[in-house]
């Protein structure tokens, strides 16, 4: 009875310490995780542009696994902070987001690797349609680094 009762309660500490969160306490600890992966992909995407312009495609290709598993990296970092519960649709829905745009940055370097520059083209259009839907899915919330800005990778 008392190692039931011990363990309700430890169940219970991280459910009262996500309620308690709040919007400002989780950007605060978001931003810093974004900046990193901001910060990597600056180096990641350095002189993909050119090298797939150039024809280079399967050279381009390794920029798109690298920032892959870079954002899948932050992602689980991401998800590991809790979240308010006001902004927990939202920021599920967000999450869900930067999921697909993972994948996306896989798809791009398999069809790079591939040699096929149109699906490649094809898959950056939707990969800018979703990180146009992931900055608005987090409009409200105050974040910087948090946004994507797809002009970097595509």
């Amino acid at each position: 009875m008392a190692s039931a009762l011990a363990l309700s309660l430890a169940l219970a500490v991280p459910l009262a310490d996500a309620a308690e969160i709040t919007r400002e306490d989780y950007i605060a600890r978001v931003e810093p995780i974004c900046k990193v992966n901001v910060e990597a992909n600056s180096r990641i995407f350095k002189g993909a542009k050119d090298e797939v312009k150039a024809g280079e495609l399967k050279k381009g290709s390794k920029h798109f696994f690298r920032a892959a598993t870079a954002l899948a990296k932050t992602i689980k970092q991401i998800e590991a902070v809790p979240r308010p519960a006001l902004d927990e649709a939202r920021l599920s829905r967000w999450i869900g987001l930067l999921h697909k745009e993972q994948s996306y940055f896989q798809k791009i370097g398999d069809a790079l690797a591939a040699e096929d520059k149109y699906k490649a083209q094809n898959l950056s259009v939707k990969l800018n349609r979703n990180s146009n839907l992931a900055n608005n899915a987090i409009l409200e919330l105050d974040f910087d680094y948090c946004r994507i800005d797809p002009s970097k990778f595509s």
